[in-house]
């Protein structure tokens, strides 16, 4: 009779075989209570924190206000890169809102126009139109295209009163009457227009468009075709000039040389100064803002590019042509010009308005005796307003060139436009153009 295994050695036994087989990976860990070899090593001192090495590595004076003002620079730098981003953005320095536009109108117009199922494709045209005179056949568009998207448009044509004769008894500030008849105002033709910028961001300040009346339109085209036949310089436009002295009009060779005349650096301010000395020939220019200025503003423009252009006059009549000092007193040496800019400043230095916003509309006029007229109209609704007039032709002739000739002018892109539309005065006969616009 076999002995029974104790109950209590059968549970010992059982105990180990599970730990063994339901464990195998498990090792016991050895727990040691004590130790001569510590388990972690103590930390080594920081040879920076010791206290004799305390003076060798604390920072100088002037490393840490170099690092200041190094910081303080490349702050100022990542500011002022945001600001020029943000004012690129904002002021749409490349014209991109306008580009945008434009594709979009033509992208209407091309919509409109093709049958349905056939698509046009072509060149999107001339990136600016070479003349925005509407005269012979053109499209006749009532509004011109400026080219900046805060003011996009210019009229073709624009109605003024014909107040001069009352002019004596307007006081600056005073309400030009309004026309009641056809008989009672002058209609003026746009000959060209653009932007005017300043600084290398070329920030926009206002649209320029120079006008011509109607009525004087054959005039200017005779000027234009003595300026060819004659020219103020040694350039000649003309091949035959003997043979031309009744030319009524320009053929296209005669036209780009008169043009290279106009637009040359140099010579084109003797030319255009021929063209508009002379009484009879009635012109405005029209200055919209694109953003919020003043009459000070504008005003110091105007009389730097004056004060330029008269003493390079007076410095060219003090020599002669070998460049010999002469004893040839200047055009604009005496003491009545002196007094005719003090008037020109007086324009726009006083009175209760000295701020022009956005949009509003001031008018310089050179009537037919070369006077220079400032109007303003700060509402299209209600009539002009007369700032007060400069009696002195020279004063209005140089604000004139300002626009036109020389090397810096104050829009080279209005020149180049102004430019364009003489030339499609000059491809007519004279006197018939009249008959055309009228």
């Amino acid at each position: 009779m076999a002995m029974k295994t104790p109950l209590s050695v059968q549970r010992t036994c059982g105990q180990c075989i599970r730990q063994r087989y339901l464990h195998p990976n498990r090792t016991t860990a050895t727990r040691y209570l004590s130790t001569s070899n510590p388990l972690r090593s103590a930390p080594k001192a920081n040879p920076l924190r010791t206290t004799g090495n305390a003076r060798a590595v604390r920072p100088n004076e002037q490393d840490v206000a170099k690092y200041r003002r190094s910081m303080i620079i490349s702050a100022s730098g990542i500011a002022a890169c945001a600001v020029a981003m943000y004012g690129v953005i904002t002021l749409d320095a490349f014209g991109l809102e306008a580009t945008q536009a434009k594709e979009a109108d033509g992208k209407d117009e091309v919509k409109d126009n093709a049958p349905s199922g056939i698509k046009l494709e072509g060149p999107e045209g001339f990136p600016h139109s070479p003349s925005v005179i509407r005269i012979q056949g053109q499209d006749g568009a009532e509004e011109v295209a400026t080219g900046t998207s805060t003011i996009p448009t210019f009229p073709s044509t624009i109605r003024l009163p014909r107040y001069q004769q009352s002019s004596a008894t307007l006081a600056p500030g005073d309400e030009i009457p309004v026309a009641t008849g056809a008989e009672d105002e002058d209609e003026y033709q746009l000959l060209g227009l653009g932007v005017r910028t300043v600084s290398f961001l070329k920030i926009q300040v206002y649209v320029v468009g120079l006008y011509v009346a109607k009525s004087d339109i054959s005039e200017l085209q005779r000027r234009l075709i003595e300026t060819a036949v004659h020219p103020p310089t040694d350039d000649q436009v003309i091949a035959n000039p003997v043979g031309a002295t009744s030319a009524t009009s320009l053929v296209s060779t005669e036209r780009q040389l008169l043009k290279q005349l106009l637009l040359d650096e140099e010579k084109g301010e003797d030319a255009w100064n021929a063209i508009i000395k002379d009484n009879g020939l009635r012109t405005a220019f029209r200055i919209v803002p694109t953003r919020n200025t003043d009459f000070i503003h504008l005003r110091d423009g105007w009389v730097r590019g004056i004060t330029a252009r008269a003493q390079k006059a007076n410095a060219k009549a003090n020599v002669n042509a070998e460049g010999q000092p002469v004893s040839t007193r200047g055009e604009f040496e005496d003491e009545s010009f002196g007094a005719a800019m003090s008037d020109f400043k007086k324009l726009f230095g006083g009175g209760q308005r000295k701020n022009v916003p956005k949009g509003q509309t001031l008018l310089l006029l050179r009537n037919e005796r070369g006077e220079l007229d400032v109007l303003f109209g700060a509402d299209p609704e209600k009539p002009w307003r007369f700032m007060g007039r400069v009696s002195d032709e020279r004063v209005s002739r140089l604000v004139w060139l300002n626009y036109l000739a020389g090397k810096n002018v104050s829009s080279e892109d209005a020149r180049k436009s102004v430019v364009d539309g003489v030339m499609g005065v000059v491809e007519r006969p004279v006197g018939t153009l009249v008959q055309k616009v009228l």
